[in-house]
């Protein structure tokens, strides 16, 4: 199995992205915003794209073993061009249940996806316009895949319902079985890869995305994807801010 791993990790392939997996991202009026969790802490990040505030509700339908939401809604009043980034600490849910996040205004309301449990080990989610980023993919998910035979690439990032694309770079893929001399053993460490790409020049805002697909044969060969993190891409006329969840009781308001 370690054999075939080495070869896959050889034909790392690029591909020219299309959407089949729908971008995590939720948009409500003016405000788009995405959702991931960083260790047991959820984020959500609120981006009004009008130059008027908007106050939107930070909710939950997911419930706790004690039957209560996992978190206390949260008011958040996000002024015109800002990105507000708030982070909740949820109780775990109950048994063979997922978070949900809901955004609404007034009477409108959208469930926000959230990105959790990836490969790709993004490290931030909304960052500056022009600026690098990197990815570094853990493959040890390929062991336990014989059928295997490629890892291929989007060869560009796109923007989701904009003509914002750029080059993605393998700047590494390392690790599987090594011979080391002076042991005369052969050793095997933990297979990754290293992607990067640099963000849209924009003045406003932006949201990118990119997958990988994994390629089999064998009699039932095909293809399936695997989605990249969906991130947002601020210009210099917008204002990113973050703030830790208050007190569940208490409103968690950015004012200008």
């Amino acid at each position: 199995m370690r054999k075939a791993l080495i070869a896959v990790l050889l034909a790392v392939l690029f591909s020219v992205p299309v959407f089949a997996i729908q971008p995590r991202v939720a948009y409500l009026g003016d405000i788009t915003s995405i959702a991931w969790m960083d260790g047991g802490t959820l984020n959500v990040a609120l981006a009004n794209n009008s130059n008027t505030r908007s106050t939107i509700t930070i909710s939950t339908d997911t419930w706790d073993s004690r039957w209560r939401p996992v978190f206390s809604e949260r008011t958040v009043t996000v002024p015109g061009r800002t990105i507000v980034a708030v982070s909740i600490k949820p109780s775990e849910p109950r048994r063979g249940e997922s978070i949900n996040v809901k955004i609404s205004e007034f009477r409108r309301s959208v469930e926000v996806p959230i990105q959790a449990g990836s490969i790709f080990n993004a490290k931030s989610f909304v960052v500056p316009a022009n600026t690098r980023l990197s990815f570094d993919i853990d493959l040890g998910f390929m062991l336990g895949e014989p059928r295997l035979d490629r890892l291929v690439v989007d060869k560009f990032y796109e923007g989701v319902g904009s003509r914002a694309r750029g080059p993605i770079e393998v700047e590494s893929v390392e690790g599987g079985l090594r011979y080391v001399p002076s042991r005369n053993s052969i050793e095997y460490t933990a297979p990754k890869m290293v992607l990067s790409m640099r963000t849209p020049q924009t003045n406003g805002l932006e949201v990118i995305t990119f997958s990988l697909s994994k390629e089999y044969s064998g009699y039932r060969g095909g293809a399936e994807e695997v989605p990249g993190p969906t991130i947002l891409v601020y210009g210099r006329n917008f204002r990113f801010t973050s703030t830790a969840a208050a007190d569940p009781k208490d409103d968690t308001r950015v004012q200008r």
